[in-house]
């Protein structure tokens, strides 16, 4: 295929300086991502025993109910169930704890909530505890990359990466006009050799290239999620002339005298209208006020496009006796609503079951590679090499050495942050720390390493920092399993072992942590033997003339 070459050499400058302006901020949102796929299981890995309260029977949840309502007047308004819920695995019974400003604006990091069950005896066992979310707040690194601060109801973050979203699309495109006249011959093309540079681009074209639609879906979804109260109002005058684009539905009539929950009656219901659907959690709402009340029904099929991250949905008046809707199913859903339903999915991955996230955490690995070889490949074609061994070493320009240093030290640093807060939550229980919850120091601890590996990397520069981030990330994955190993053999009080289905984060952390120890060898070995002047060599040219590693 023949493109002029005026048109290429546009799409190129295109690609180029918007992989470099946005790369590193979607380098930290794709990681994230792709870790965010299991992130109930890391919750559930960094929740400590003390945190979780048994499961009960189905038909024990209205005693159960019964009893903490009495104790407990506030869950006469509202308090959510969990029977499945992933999200919701520590307690059969969850509610907000009491707090002193009612202020729900934000990101709320602290995550208290009161939780309920029976013993085996049928008494009340309650407690109120910070609930460990390091899976929700990887989500929320996904979601902003990090960007703090709030722009009226929504996160800075968030609006950020609705920007950086349309760079993304533009260098998406860009790079497939650049690519097109060679891409039969160079799509499977990885070539190894002393030319870094031809392997950098080889490798950056394949993973873009295998996952093209991937890269398309994630960035127009992305876009729609930043500025859907946009695009709504747009729509809504343009569409309807200033009424909403979706009436309310009218309130439910509700049978006087009203009878109280009866959980297993609304159960049967529930299966009733979604019999292929498992149930995992209900959250009630305004219980005070019949008319109002209402109960978010959490579903969830393997084989189904799903609306929320690993969830379909159901919304009804509890008090009702008329059959529950079912029109946010999509076995009833009209065309536009499965247009909208399958942007959700796709984006989220929660169709297909286990199988689609592990592919879904693959491309999001593999988008980080390719925002990070995209940098590196720019650093690569732009340094400066000694050609005649006679002439004065090259000093690098100042621009290449601020981007190196920035890619390492930005996108090492976030893998490192997120692996030392797991590794900090496992052993930071152990040590009583003055916080109002323990997800601040997963936050902390992730900061703390991803501002202190920028600020290595620029103070000792990119040929030192490089392999030994490699080799502290390498580390960080060993001892994680290493700790789930000492608590299994020496009891350690607060410190706690892996359990069940959840092994299998620390078996992934052993290879992970393999696989990094061998790209740490791979860097301290470039490190020893690139030419003098290199930014990736760690050697230095003495007065007299030997040489020696810096």
């Amino acid at each position: 295929m023949k493109i002029r070459a005026d048109i290429i050499k546009t799409g190129k400058n295109l690609h180029t300086w918007v992989g470099i302006t946005a790369g590193i901020l979607l380098f930290i949102c794709f990681f994230a991502g792709g870790l965010t796929m299991f992130q109930h299981q890391l919750s559930q890995w960094t929740t400590p025993p003390q945190q979780k309260l048994a499961a009960i029977e189905p038909k024990n949840y209205n005693l159960l109910i019964e009893q903490v309502q009495t104790k407990y007047p506030e869950t006469l308004k509202a308090f959510t169930l969990s029977f499945n819920s992933p999200e919701g695995h520590n307690a059969p019974i969850q509610w907000e704890a009491k707090h002193d400003e009612d202020d729900h604006h934000g990101i709320n990091i602290a995550q208290t909530r009161m939780m309920a069950t029976l013993d085996s005896q049928g008494n009340l066992i309650a407690k109120e505890e910070n609930i460990s979310k390091l899976g929700w707040l990887i989500e929320q690194l996904h979601e902003t990359a990090g960007i703090p601060g709030m722009i009226g109801h929504h996160t800075a973050g968030v609006m950020v990466m609705g920007v950086v979203a349309v760079l993304y699309f533009l260098a998406i495109m860009s790079g497939l006009i650049v690519l097109l006249p060679t891409l039969v011959k160079d799509y499977f093309a990885v070539r190894e050799g002393k030319n870094k540079k031809r392997f950098w681009l080889d490798t950056h074209n394949v993973v873009g290239i295998t996952s093209l639609p991937f890269h398309i879906i994630i960035s127009v979804t992305v876009v729609v999620f930043a500025f859907h109260d946009i695009f709504y109002g747009a729509l809504t005058q343009l569409v309807s002339k200033d009424k909403p684009l979706f009436e309310r539905p009218p309130l439910v009539k509700i049978v006087e005298p009203i009878a109280p929950l009866d959980i297993n009656k609304i159960y049967l219901n529930i299966q009733k209208a979604a019999p292929d659907y498992r149930i995992d959690g209900i959250r009630f709402n305004q219980l005070d006020h019949p008319q109002r009340a209402s109960a978010f029904v959490s579903l969830y099929h393997p084989d189904r496009m799903l609306r929320g991250d690993n969830f379909d949905y159901m919304s009804f008046n509890p008090y009702q006796n008329a059959p529950y809707p079912t029109k946010t199913l999509s076995t009833e859903e009209n065309a536009a609503a499965s247009l909208i339903r399958s942007m959700f999915a796709l984006h989220f991955g929660n169709y297909g079951g286990e199988p689609i996230r592990w592919i879904y955490l693959i491309f999001g690995l593999g988008g980080a590679y390719l925002f990070y070889s995209g940098n590196i490949l720019w650093i690569e074609t732009r340094l400066r090499k000694q050609k005649n061994p006679n002439l004065p070493v090259p000093s690098q320009r100042k621009d290449v050495m601020f981007i190196a240093n920035l890619t390492i030290g930005a996108c090492l640093g976030c893998m490192l942050g997120i692996f030392a807060s797991m590794l900090i939550g496992r052993w930071g229980y152990i040590i009583p720390v003055q916080l109002q919850s323990h997800n601040y120091v997963f936050m902390y601890s992730y900061y703390s390493v991803f501002i202190a590996c920028i600020l290595y990397s620029f103070i000792i520069g990119t040929a030192k920092v490089l392999p030994r981030l490699l080799l502290s990330i390498a580390i960080i994955l060993l001892l994680l399993p290493t700790t789930s190993l000492l608590a299994y053999i020496f009891p350690i009080q607060s410190l706690w072992h892996s359990t069940g289905n959840l092994i299998w984060i620390d078996v992934v952390a052993i290879l992970f942590g393999l696989v990094f120890l061998r790209f740490y060898q791979q860097a301290n070995h470039r490190a020893k033997t690139a030419p003098i002047g290199s930014i990736w060599s760690t050697q230095v040219l003495k007065n007299d003339s030997k040489i020696v590693e810096n």
